[in-house]
């Protein structure tokens, strides 16, 4: 059995892992980076949607690792299958032992397959990181596929019941709770989404709850999906997209602290409780929310290279304008020329957690004049602490500006900005590229006349 040395060694090999190994090499020329990974060929996790559809093949959804060996990283193909904290070794499955002075844990997430029967007929299945087994659904189970159901509606199972319609597919999503996309949108944009999907041909079901998904004659294949109240709804594939767990199976045999939602407990430096030459990035990492510090469950690529980004910069010493400061939870989709996204809490998630809120609206043309050539209409929504006036939130629904005004959203988060702050930023404007007025100013705009609105007594003219 092979046996060798490295100083950092990184095991998981997706964005958090590449991401660590990219920037350690960068930080810390002077130490050998090595990423282990089980896949020669690792896939874009939010690309993968957009196999079956828009791309056309799992080919054009491959994650380079030319960034890694062009900082100084290497990468070995291989699964790590024990871990020595004491002797700071790890031991593959073949038997070979890597030594290493720092580890990260970037080990990802599994799907969660719900406790019913029939989950593991032919015919049902999850999505997966893995380039093999995607290639397989792409070029044998899909061309089959004439009715799929799509058991959950948050953003995979929205976004591969898009791509999935395209190869004209009769797709049903089944949701348990009243609406789409609940967990991270107010319901006006929730509505929006469906209304959408329902524009080209997707069939909903919300409030429905699956109680068994149906085997044929045969007993070995899917035929329906049985929902609680309703007649069988007959298909002959089944998505299961209703979250993830964490995979922290090595952190547990390592016995790393694991937190109550599962993850592995780290610092706002990515470090372990127990060694803090042990780090934890990405899916398989504990995370707080930024506002709240509750138990934040955001398992999405850019927290996970953020994550990466802070562990590759603190593993020899701390870098203190580098740390974790809690998930803001940053998301954008598209469907069909619709963009939606949404940064830091709704109104509805504000108002639960018990922030006294202030909130405001605007609707312009992502254009100017709106005469302009493919202008579309931008609605935006800001969420603010009544009492700071402090940015808690923000929702687009728009065109192809979307992704960057809720990034610019999330970054007003993260700085803490207050509505004062955003009412006079300065930003560019160009009548092809974006509005006269940008959509946040605008929404605080909104907010703020709300807020003077309340403060005055406009029966009096005095303060109220």
């Amino acid at each position: 059995m092979a046996e060798q040395k490295t100083d950092i060694l990184i095991i998981g090999g997706g964005p958090a892992g590449m991401m660590t190994g990219i920037t350690a090499a960068q930080f810390w020329p002077d130490k050998k980076v090595l990423v282990v990974r089980p896949e020669a060929d690792a896939v874009i996790p939010c690309g993968i949607p957009y196999i079956f559809g828009t791309l056309g093949g799992t080919d054009e959804d491959l994650a380079g690792r030319a960034p890694l060996i062009a900082a100084g990283g290497q990468l070995l193909i291989g699964e790590v299958g024990a871990v020595d904290r004491a002797a700071h070794t790890a031991i593959l499955i073949n038997g070979d032992t890597i030594h290493w002075e720092r580890l990260v844990l970037a080990t990802g997430a599994e799907n969660f397959i719900p406790p019913i029967p029939g989950t593991d007929l032919a015919g049902v299945f999850s999505i997966r990181k893995d380039y093999d087994y995607l290639d397989r659904l792409f070029s044998t189970l899909i061309p089959q596929v004439k009715r799929m159901a799509i058991i959950g509606g948050g953003f995979i199972g929205v976004e591969f019941a898009d791509e999935i319609r395209k190869r004209d597919i009769e797709v049903h999503i089944v949701e348990m709770l009243p609406h789409l996309m609940q967990a991270a949108f107010d319901l006006d944009a929730c509505e929006q989404v469906e209304k959408q999907l329902q524009s080209h041909g997707v069939q909903i079901h919300t409030n429905a709850r699956v109680e068994a998904i149906q085997a044929d004659s045969s007993g070995k294949k899917v035929a329906a999906v049985r929902i609680a109240g309703q007649e069988p709804l007959a298909v002959d594939a089944v998505l299961i997209a209703i979250g993830v767990r964490p995979n922290v199976a090595l952190g547990k045999a390592m016995g790393l602290t694991l937190s109550r939602s599962g993850g592995v407990w780290v610092d706002a430096f990515q470090r372990s409780r127990e060694d803090p030459g042990i780090f934890a990035v990405g899916d398989c990492a504990h995370k707080q929310d930024f506002f709240t510090r509750k138990a934040n469950h955001a398992m999405i690529a850019s927290q996970a290279a953020a994550e990466g980004r802070i562990a590759g910069m603190n593993l020899y010493a701390l870098r203190q304008p580098r740390y974790n400061a809690g998930s803001v939870s940053v998301y954008a989709s598209e469907i069909d020329g619709m963009a939606f996204g949404v940064a830091g809490l709704t109104q509805h998630q504000a108002e639960a957690e018990g922030f006294p809120i202030l909130y405001g609206e605007a609707r312009l043309p992502d254009h100017h004049p709106a005469s302009m050539p493919n202008t579309t209409e931008i609605y935006c929504r800001a969420i603010f602490a009544a009492d700071s006036l402090q940015i808690l939130g923000g929702q687009v629904i728009g065109g192809a500006s979307t992704g960057e005004i809720v990034n610019t959203i999330a970054l007003a988060i993260q700085m803490h900005a207050s509505a004062t702050d955003l009412a006079t930023m300065q930003f560019g404007s160009q009548p092809r590229l974006t509005p006269s007025l940008h959509p946040l100013v605008a929404a605080t705009g909104d907010a703020l006349r709300r807020h003077y609105h309340q403060l005055h007594d406009h029966s009096t003219g005095g303060p109220a």
